[in-house]
């Protein structure tokens, strides 16, 4: 980058100074040492676009999505279930996440229950949606992803952070397909976090070098793990899903502020541990927020994940577990609870 800036300031002193033959030959070189950037650069774009496609057949033939590929209509997205038993389990993952978050809940959950976590559309397996991101349609897609995928209702959601939005829209919308709601840790409409512009650059930077390979090769995508989780975060599709979730956060807040109530759908919140950061008037706000989120049931329970932070499905996920049995033991052992009838 310097030479050629120090070229082009050389020919016009060259020029100026009445050297005309010099600024000559310096413009001829600068013309050179650009053709040269041009030839480097169109040469590092072509070999990282091969090795990303190199790594990319690699991953599609070292991982594979350990559920199915479901069409919602016109797009798929990834679906992935185990255990057995009913009502069935949702799990619902937080922004820049993906199903693997729920690795150490969902084996432990399907001991006694038939559980579902899945890909938001561009996030993990699943592919791009042109649909807004905001709850009201994610519900739709995931409810469309449920049915199309033969799963029955009724349903206990468990949605954790950002999840937690698209859960109470799920129970919202379809209070009859619901059994119960675990709200993890979940985001509040009034605690929605900025899309600053360094975020925004940072997204569309990874988004628009994936191809060349440039964040695969410096590391950026997929953490310090490898194999899978990088497979899955290691595209283009991740950012720029990542970029419209939270360009539409203001829109999502609006849509599940509006959600007063879910009746009596019995619900229990989980919440990060204040203690973990010394109650700080932070902490202690975010746990008021999290209390104001039982008043949308009038059958509702609150939990602190002891010495967890946000994330809980990670740090305690006996403390989701226990709290899902609990829920999946309730309706079992009852045939038709108050205010939730029977699905057909």
């Amino acid at each position: 980058m310097l030479v050629p800036v120090g070229v082009a300031v050389g020919t016009l002193f060259a020029k100026y100074a009445g050297q005309t033959d010099l600024a000559r030959s310096l413009y001829c070189a600068l013309q050179y040492v650009f053709a040269a950037g041009v030839l480097l650069g169109a040469i590092t774009a072509s070999t990282g676009f091969v090795y990303e496609r190199s790594a990319r057949d690699r991953d599609a033939k070292l991982y594979r999505p350990p559920g199915k590929l479901v069409d919602v209509g016109g797009s798929r997205l990834h679906l992935n279930c185990t255990g057995q038993g009913s009502p069935t389990v949702v799990l619902e993952y937080g922004h820049q996440a993906s199903y693997l978050d729920w690795h150490l809940v969902q084996p432990e959950l399907a001991r006694f229950a038939r559980v579902c976590s899945y890909d938001r559309a561009g996030y993990g397996w699943s592919d791009l949606s042109g649909a807004p991101r905001v709850p009201s349609v994610m519900a739709e897609e995931l409810h469309t992803l449920l049915q199309a995928a033969g799963e029955n209702p009724p349903y206990i959601l468990v949605g954790h952070s950002f999840g937690s939005f698209d859960s109470v829209m799920f129970a919202h919308k379809f209070p009859n397909e619901v059994a119960g709601v675990v709200l993890v840790d979940g985001l509040h409409p009034d605690a929605v976090p900025p899309f600053s512009w360094r975020e925004k650059v940072w997204l569309r930077v990874m988004q628009f070098t994936m191809p060349f390979g440039l964040p695969r090769w410096r590391g950026w995508c997929g953490g310090a793990v490898s194999g899978m989780k990088q497979a899955i975060t290691c595209r283009s599709s991740f950012y720029q899903a990542i970029y419209r979730e939270w360009s539409a956060f203001p829109q999502s807040a609006d849509e599940v502020r509006a959600i007063t109530s879910l009746g009596d759908i019995p619900l229990i919140v989980i919440a990060r541990d204040p203690e973990v950061r010394g109650n700080s008037p932070a902490e202690m706000r975010w746990n008021e927020l999290q209390r104001q989120n039982l008043r949308l049931s009038t059958n509702s329970e609150f939990v602190i994940a002891i010495s967890s932070r946000h994330d809980v499905p990670l740090a305690k996920p006996e403390t989701v577990v226990n709290t899902v049995r609990k829920l999946h033991a309730n309706r079992a052992s009852s045939r038709e609870p108050a205010g939730i009838p029977e699905i057909p």
